[in-house]
């Protein structure tokens, strides 16, 4: 048995420390350090940092989150009519440092705030090939992705227009968001979060 071959690592080393930006742009804290497939990365602090308008792991453009009881012709998946939306959207680096977003399920809520389903999670797919495609000891190489934080978008009644990640502003009416810190994807929905 060969004790030097592992699993090579995708995590991020440190907290990004999140933060909204101007409009639909973010911003993070310092120069950080993550890995790809156990290889180092590191990207400088965002600030302003436009966000993606197309699905990293999809490579189409992000489903929009619909109005609340109102929308009609809506996507596969996407609940319809409800009180409410909500969504979240992993975010992470590629290995040469370029900002990346994928969507996860938009989830309906009822009139008080619950969930008509699962509670919102992130997405398991994470993109295209990484740096080191291929097989490793038999090991499939992980993606050219490292998860390091998320955006949860809540929508409420107040909405009166679709919220589309990458273009719509964060400010926008009807819409609340919370961001997060992530090491690598977690095993389990973000139900524990507070979506008020």
């Amino acid at each position: 048995m060969d004790t030097g071959a592992k699993a090579p690592v995708t995590m991020a080393l440190a907290s990004f420390a999140w933060a909204e930006g101007t409009t639909s742009t973010l911003s993070t804290t310092g120069t950080n350090a993550y890995l790809i497939e156990s290889i180092f990365c590191s990207r400088t602090a965002l600030t302003n940092q436009a966000t993606p308008t197309t699905d990293y792991a999809t490579g189409n453009a992000f489903i929009p989150i619909p109005i609340p009881l109102s929308t009609t012709g809506l996507p596969p998946g996407v609940p319809n009519p409800c009180a409410g939306y909500v969504c979240a959207f992993t975010l992470g680096f590629s290995a040469d440092g370029t900002l990346r977003a994928i969507q996860g399920p938009i989830v309906g809520m009822d009139a008080n705030g619950n969930f008509i389903s699962a509670a919102p999670s992130l997405s398991p797919s994470l993109g295209p090939p990484g740096p080191n495609p291929g097989t490793t000891a038999g090991i499939q190489a992980d993606n050219d992705f490292c998860p390091c934080g998320y955006i949860v978008v809540l929508s409420d009644s107040a909405a009166v227009a679709t919220f589309t990640f990458g273009t719509t502003a964060w400010t926008t009416t009807g819409y609340t968001t919370s961001l997060g810190n992530i090491a690598s994807l977690p095993g389990r929905s973000l139900a524990n979060l507070t979506y008020s």
